[in-house]
């Protein structure tokens, strides 16, 4: 079990958002966290990786190829009126 302590109006922030999608603060919590653990510890694999002897660069054309994804298309340019 862990306890947080939360300044006022992150506390407020968080008990509406419950409030208002009929969720527990818990489930919101523990969603905040696994998702910044995630993205950290995406970054320190990035980081690691930028690190290595000779790291490899993809352009964004070899990186679509790679995943086998087909380049998006580019949306079409707004004429001024």
């Amino acid at each position: 079990m862990l306890a947080v302590r939360l300044d006022q109006n992150t506390e407020s922030r968080l008990d509406r958002l419950a409030k208002e999608t009929h969720r527990s603060k818990s489930y919101f919590v523990k969603r905040a966290i696994t998702t910044f653990l995630d993205e950290m510890e995406d970054k320190l694999i990035a980081v690691a990786r930028l690190e290595q002897e000779n790291p490899t660069f993809l352009t964004s054309d070899e990186l679509w190829r790679e995943l086998g994804w087909d380049k998006p298309a580019e949306k079409p340019k707004r004429q001024r009126k």
